[in-house]
């Protein structure tokens, strides 16, 4: 009789952060994977890919600040903030060539860090990544520039109300199902109803209230034009997105020059919920990939 597999395990853990309290899922040993969420998630949605990786790698997948179980501030949201946090715990767990995967804002986050870090990061995978371009032909992305326009509307009417409001569970169902490219019909129920639970609770859309006049910005990352020394790329796309633009994506992919870029027909923002072995296929691919840096 063959030998059982050993069941590895995942454990919760706390990374301290000007204090702050980051809450991160570990497990697993090999060459380190760091996952991070978008804004309208938490780490929970990267379960199907840490429970399929962290037999091959070492895995992390952290919730924002202001997401999931990590500290709900009263301010301190921004883009800069969030870099520094990435930069400070890879820097903490001494995690060397990393693979940095992310969902929309942690694309984003992934793409700054790799910019300002190159040296130690083996690998990016990118999905649906969050640009000024892709971002602004959206509602949201009207919004943000409304905000710019009159910042006065943040601090006296926007962030009071996010401060206080408690969403009611039909509209935090809308706003999980919003992100999925078939309405999540096809899906367990379990993989959105922690999300859902999430948005119910109170203060949960002030991270966004904060943030969202600061999201242009990230035109930047459109002006990026990675060298042969920059780390290989992979992009992910959900062709049913409707919370960025696909066609803004196509047309960053042309600067990215990513060395494999994926179009997930019937997926939507949450693509590694909605198709996750193919999103599990692609980040196992360029973490273990030992010819990606040559």
């Amino acid at each position: 009789m063959a030998p059982q597999a050993t069941e590895v395990a995942l454990s919760t853990q706390i990374f301290e952060f000007e204090g702050l309290q980051i809450t991160y899922d570990y497990g697993g040993t090999g060459s380190p994977i760091i996952f991070l969420h978008n804004l309208g998630g938490d780490r929970s949605i990267w379960a199907e890919q840490v429970n399929a990786l962290k037999t091959t790698n070492s895995v992390y997948a952290l919730d924002w600040i202001g997401f999931g179980d990590s500290t709900l501030p009263d301010a301190g949201y921004t883009i800069d903030t969030y870099l520094r946090l990435l930069s400070n715990f890879i820097d903490f767990h001494e995690l060397r060539h990393v693979t940095l995967v992310g969902n929309c804002f942690g694309s984003a986050m992934s793409l700054l860090y790799a910019n300002q870090s190159p040296n130690n990061v083996h690998a990016l995978v990118l999905i649906n990544p969050l640009t000024g371009a892709t971002f602004a032909p959206t509602t949201a992305g009207w919004a943000a520039q409304l905000l710019r326009r009159f910042p006065l509307l943040r601090g006296l009417l926007l962030r009071p109300i996010a401060a206080s409001l408690q969403l009611p569970g039909p509209i935090a169902e809308m706003m999980v199902r919003g992100q999925l490219g078939r309405g999540g019909g096809e899906l367990p129920v379990g993989a959105i109803a922690g999300l859902r639970g999430r948005w119910t609770e109170p203060r949960r859309l002030l991270p966004l209230a904060e943030i969202l006049s600061e999201l242009p910005n990230l035109a930047v990352l459109d002006k990026l034009e990675p060298d042969a020394l920059f780390p290989p790329i992979t992009t992910i796309w959900g062709l049913r997105n409707r919370i960025l633009s696909t066609v803004a994506g196509e047309t960053l992919n042309s600067t990215l020059k990513p060395r494999r870029a994926i179009f997930l027909p019937t997926a939507g923002h949450l693509p590694m919920i909605e198709d996750p072995e193919s999103v599990t296929e692609q980040i196992r691919f360029a973490a273990n990939d030992v010819g990606s840096r040559l």
